[in-house]
């Protein structure tokens, strides 16, 4: 039951409509303003449920776009790796056919090398034979020489980072009595440390 302008039945309205309807009409009356009253929601609660619904639309769209961008950064990513793979196999092809071609070019030399040895031992007496052993030395010296190696001094003192110590003798301290095998270095590299025997001072100090 409601009243003109919407507003609920107080209890002078409702006493008024006793006498002229009876308590029955009354009841029912009042389940019906009830009942609209139930199914009328508040404009405040409508306001708040399109507010939210809003905000929900609002969130999905924001987390479509979010993994859109992350699909395009991580698609990004496989191409930047992909890339990358291809650049290194490249490389690693372009070092293989360098190396081969430095191997090319040092097999060539060392025929000539070779060519020596098969003349030294065509050789029919000694004395030919010895001259072709001391050419072969003398170029393979010469081929080594041009390809960076060099020969560790041993005409000073014993020095550990080029020289080995195998033995120790009678002599001046530190210094290098006799070489039992040559040492070689290659640029700045010590390829083969020299194998030497030291001098050390026996004599007690005053």
């Amino acid at each position: 039951m409601k009243l003109e302008g919407g507003q609920p039945p107080n209890h002078f309205h409702i006493f008024i409509f006793k006498m002229f309807h009876g308590d029955a009409a009354m009841e029912k009356g009042l389940d019906e303003a009830a009942s609209n009253e139930e199914e009328t929601p508040d404009k405040g609660e409508n306001d708040e449920m399109e507010s939210l619904r809003s905000e929900l639309e609002n969130l999905e769209e924001q987390l479509a776009e979010e993994r859109a961008f992350s699909q395009n950064y991580l698609n990004s990513a496989k191409r930047v790796q992909a890339d990358f793979d291809n650049y290194k196999k490249r490389q690693q092809r372009e070092m293989d056919r360098v190396v081969e071609c430095a191997n090319d070019d040092l097999i060539k030399e060392l025929l000539t090398i070779l060519d020596d040895f098969e003349r030294a031992l065509s050789a029919e007496d000694s004395t030919e034979f010895r001259q072709g052993v001391k050419q072969i030395h003398s170029n393979l010296a010469s081929f080594l020489k041009d390809h960076g190696l060099r020969e560790v001094p041993t005409n000073g003192r014993f020095d550990p980072a080029l020289h080995e110590a195998l033995g120790v003798g009678d002599g001046k301290e530190g210094e290098i009595l006799e070489v039992y095998q040559k040492g070689y270095s290659l640029g700045d590299r010590v390829i083969r440390y020299s194998k030497v025997k030291v001098g050390k001072d026996n004599q007690e100090g005053d």
